[in-house]
């Protein structure tokens, strides 16, 4: 359901920004929002948070550096029907996120990759698996999901970008029109939202904490270290600044009072949008950020 277009106006002048709607308007991206629901023995294959995953019988248990991998969720993409996110996603599926809860990579070095792993399973012929560590499973609970939006966010390229072209559709890009601008990102990403200031969510803008991730994304992808200047300064990150555009925001998790990434962070999952439309989520990529 997209967002009404004099519902925008009016956000946009509550932050003295109205005038300047018709700038920011094609900005607005749909994503799907979710929450934490009760405490639940769901049933197989259904959306939930926590507990053991539902996997192909096949399945192996993935690790980082010999520690088996910690199960954070999963979402049956038939609860998605009827909600826009922007992703080329299936109709019918299991999308399952895996994450090292103890040391929490924060996706800048390439040996980072092989701290979670994302899976679209089959929706049918799936069994529940218990979780190899008990005590760092996270209390197994329903998802509810609604529908959402977003705006790039200030730290991100898109971000800059606005702010461009808002200067130069003639409005001053002074300290109150940046905090204006930053106060309906936030506003814009509560809508529709039971619990404000929560930022569980699929597709989208992604919702920043620090700076901009996708040109992190690809060249730690590609091997560049970037947790210092080196990866960025290497004479292969030109050449391969050029796909930055190829990477979207698959999945965003916040910090809540169960699961805390870093100190009140976010992890976010990215993919090309060749690749998701492959179905291959193998060559996914996560960030963390926090303050």
């Amino acid at each position: 359901m997209p967002l009404p277009e004099q519902d925008f106006i009016a956000l946009c002048a509550s932050h003295l920004l109205g005038s300047h709607a018709s700038v920011l308007l094609p900005w607005l991206r749909p994503r799907v929002g979710f929450s934490r629901g009760a405490e639940t023995d769901a049933p197989i294959g259904a959306s939930r948070i926590g507990g053991g995953p539902d996997v192909p019988a096949d399945f192996v248990w993935p690790t980082h550096k010999g520690r088996a991998l910690d199960f954070l969720l999963q979402i049956d993409l038939a609860d998605l029907q009827g909600l826009q996110c922007g992703l080329d996603l299936p109709a019918q599926g299991v999308l399952s996120f895996f994450y090292d809860t103890e040391t929490q990579p924060w996706g800048f070095d390439p040996a980072d990759r092989s701290g979670h792993c994302i899976y679209l399973f089959d929706p049918g012929e799936l069994q529940r698996l218990p979780a190899p560590d008990a005590e760092a499973a996270l209390v197994p609970s329903a998802l509810a999901f609604h529908p959402a939006w977003s705006l790039p966010h200030p730290f991100s390229s898109e971000g800059e970008q606005v702010a461009q072209a808002l200067r130069d559709a003639g409005l001053s890009w002074d300290d109150a029109a940046k905090e204006g601008y930053y106060a309906l990102v936030d506003d814009v990403a509560d809508l529709g939202s039971p619990t404000p200031g929560e930022r569980h969510g699929l597709g989208g803008w992604s919702h920043n904490v620090q700076g901009d991730m996708a040109l992190e994304a690809q060249l730690v992808s590609h091997g560049l270290y970037c947790g210092d200047p080196s990866g960025y300064g290497d004479p292969r990150a030109a050449a391969l600044e050029a796909g930055m555009g190829d990477w979207t925001l698959l999945l965003q998790l916040d910090s809540d009072d169960e699961a805390m990434w870093g100190d009140s962070g976010m992890l976010y999952v990215w993919v090309r949008r060749q690749d998701l439309a492959a179905r291959d989520l193998s060559q996914t990529w996560v960030g963390l950020q926090c303050c």
